[in-house]
């Protein structure tokens, strides 16, 4: 059976998200497919690894990495990493993250998955994450788009034949639609490319949506003194509000809310609209070109540089039930696209075909 390590360094990186649930569900599901798969990750903040798992390894969960030990604790994960594989010499080693200080260390065939490339369209100067050499010197890269495809080729000029495409999955129940409780949903990052002032803005300048609905933000960083400031100047203060919680938590907002919103400028896929679709939470979303590949007509579409578009699009749908059912019905269609089986099927078979090309 081929033997493969997820080294953990989204783990430590993020305490909840689409990345950490993908590596995650494919750890999962890898051995309905003949692959014994193994998640390494010594200290961890994220709050999805359970230690019952017999194909995960953590040892400790912290909160939050301590002011000034960012780099030791970094350091100490990737030692335990290294020396996890040459002990237990896995045949390959799947990257659950951009993380290039295992590069110099590793002898074994490696799988790179390319979530999105916002960095190099935002001419990012970070280097934490440094996608280059990863791209250069991996066996073969899994974007999880079509769109992140396009974007790689373009970045890093990577040939076609090292790249598969693998859509994400998204768990199948469908929950039909509950009594609602006039909330529009914002989930997860609110910084930078994810726009949330335009959609703030849009809802905050609308009699008719802040007399009828309140905003539930869902993620995990409070709101920062900007963020309240623009409440103020808006005079929403008491209609607007932070919450965090698990998964089990956010699919019961998912559940009670009118409406789901994401006013993002750049995705690499968009787990959370799928999210919002099988929980009968009819959608509007950016009318990026990765949105329109995996959403289809499913959700109605936004301008998101334009704040007017925003809000009548908001207004328009929450005030047609009509509109509404037939949005929730095809989102129940699209949901079905998107299997986690599928994720890990696909995904083995590249494992396979990596190692008998060698």
């Amino acid at each position: 059976m081929i033997k493969i390590v997820f080294e953990g360094s989204i783990f430590l990186h993020q305490k909840v998200g689409g990345i950490s649930k993908y590596i995650n569900n494919l750890n999962y599901g890898l051995l309905n497919n003949s692959i014994k798969s193994k998640i390494f990750s010594p200290i961890v903040i994220n709050e999805d690894l359970k230690k019952k798992n017999s194909n995960t390894i953590f040892f400790l969960r912290i909160k939050k990495i301590p002011r000034f030990f960012t780099k030791f604790i970094y350091f100490i994960n990737n030692f335990l990493t290294i020396f996890y594989i040459k002990i237990n010499k896995p045949d390959l080693l799947h990257f659950s993250y951009y993380n290039n200080s295992l590069l110099n260390f590793i002898d074994i065939p490696y799988i790179l998955t390319v979530y999105d490339l916002i960095h190099e369209k935002l001419k990012s100067t970070q280097n934490k994450f440094k996608k280059s050499e990863l791209v250069e010197n991996a066996s073969h890269i899994i974007c999880i788009s079509h769109q992140t495809k396009k974007e790689l080729i373009k970045y890093y000029k990577v040939k076609k034949k090292k790249i598969s495409v693998i859509h994400l999955g998204v768990e199948q129940k469908i929950y039909l639609r509950e009594k609602k409780k006039n909330i529009i949903l914002f989930v997860g990052s609110r910084r930078g490319y994810k726009n949330f002032h335009s959609f703030v803005k849009a809802y905050g300048t609308s009699k008719y949506l802040v007399a009828n609905f309140r905003v539930v933000c869902f993620g995990d960083k409070k709101f920062d003194t900007a963020e309240l400031k623009l409440f103020k100047d808006l005079n929403i203060e008491n209609k607007i509000k932070f919450v965090s919680g698990n998964d089990k938590k956010l699919n019961n907002y998912y559940k009670i809310s009118n409406l789901f919103v994401t006013t993002s400028f750049h995705e690499g896929f968009g787990l959370t609209p799928l999210e919002a679709m099988r929980m009968s939470c009819p959608v509007i979303c950016s009318n990026l070109p990765v949105f329109k590949e995996t959403l289809k007509n499913a959700c109605l579409y936004v301008n998101p540089h334009n704040q007017k578009n925003i809000k009548l699009k908001m207004e328009h749908l929450l005030k047609s039930k009509k509109k509404q059912k037939i949005l929730i019905k095809k989102g129940y269609q699209i949901v079905e696209n998107f299997k986690w089986n599928n994720c890990c099927y696909k995904t083995a078979e590249i494992y396979k075909h990596v190692l008998n090309e060698r």
